[in-house]
């Protein structure tokens, strides 16, 4: 029995806690409560932008990022899906990895592809600011055991980015993805080719 009053007491006691918070929400329309909260997404989303162009940027200058590609084409442009997490360009400061995976196969890699290490030799980055945005162009040279490689990225503000690969032979890949700090990056390298 003491225990029912005391639920009892406890119900009473927090229901003018929730009525008030109920007269709260009343006072406000409910084309207000829509409009405060189209602002609070829209400010959390603006947040977020600014935050991915200042990281964009830091990567870019530090000259460490990955692009993980959800889409590989080749030179007849036609574009095919990848598993990002086996399809990667990265640049860690001099070093470079460009790799190409499948899920299906074992490949030279382990894991169906190629994967190619490096050294960077060359990094040349241009900004370009116009009234849409900032975007960027970078070039890099990247040796290697299978040659030299052209990587030419260009890659917008919020980090969506495309890098195009040449090598020694007529042809090229194209990546699509976006950039990822190394720190926050989810692929995995295979065996390095040779």
């Amino acid at each position: 029995m003491k225990k029912l009053f005391l639920i009892l007491l406890l119900g009473l006691l927090s229901f003018p806690v929730f009525s008030q918070n109920s007269a709260e929400d009343q006072m406000l329309s409910k084309k207000e409560q829509r409009q405060l909260a189209r602002e609070q997404r829209l400010s959390e989303k603006s947040d977020a932008a600014e935050n991915s162009k200042m990281m964009t940027a830091e990567m870019l200058q530090d000259h460490r990022f990955i692009l993980e590609a959800d889409f590989l084409a080749g030179r007849t442009g036609s574009r095919y899906p990848v598993n990002s997490t086996l399809n990667f360009v990265m640049l860690d400061s001099t070093n470079a990895v460009i790799q190409i995976g499948s899920s299906s196969g074992i490949g030279y890699n382990g894991v169906g592809g190629i994967t190619i290490e490096g050294r960077v030799t060359k990094y040349d980055l241009t900004k370009k600011t116009n009234k849409n945005g900032t975007s960027y162009s970078l070039t890099a040279y990247v040796m290697s055991s299978l040659g030299e490689y052209d990587i030419q990225f260009w890659i917008s503000e919020s980090g969506n980015a495309e890098a195009t690969i040449r090598g020694n032979f007529s042809g090229s890949v194209t990546y699509s993805g976006r950039l990822v700090p190394l720190g926050q990056s989810r692929v995995y390298k295979g065996m390095t080719t040779l």
